[in-house]
């Protein structure tokens, strides 16, 4: 299974308001990820770069073309999250495809679980 295919995306809405757009939507991270099987072997945890790539993802689907992470800042990780558990994105996004500054948090029945701030541009291949 694509480590991808492993990121199940819902409900993805992107609203335009005021000089900006604001992206929502619900993921789960779900336990057939392979990364999980090494964090941690018996009690896995869902690891903070994989909330990020969801975002990204969902960046992905709601401008219908694809992303890269360029930058992360003001990265903070309130709590851990566990697989195949429902959370919810909340993030304002500002500038102009392909590079997008993407701003906001992940929620876990509404309690905060992480905030980012992230640059995304286009996907950059190896030659």
């Amino acid at each position: 299974m694509p480590a991808d295919a492993a990121i199940e995306l819902n409900a993805v809405e992107l609203v335009e308001s005021a000089g900006h757009f604001e992206l929502r939507a619900r993921f789960r991270v779900l336990s057939a990820h392979p990364v999980l099987a090494g964090h941690f072997p018996g009690a896995p945890l869902v690891p903070g770069v994989l909330l990020l790539q969801a975002v990204c993802l969902a960046c992905e689907r709601a401008y219908d073309r694809p992303f890269g992470i360029e930058a992360a800042t003001d990265l903070r990780f309130f709590k851990p999250v566990l697989p195949d558990t429902a959370v919810s994105l909340s993030a304002r996004v500002r500038g102009q495809v392909p590079s997008l500054e993407v701003e906001g948090e992940c929620s876990e029945q509404a309690t905060r679980v992480a905030a980012f701030k992230l640059r995304l541009g286009p996907v950059r291949t190896a030659t």
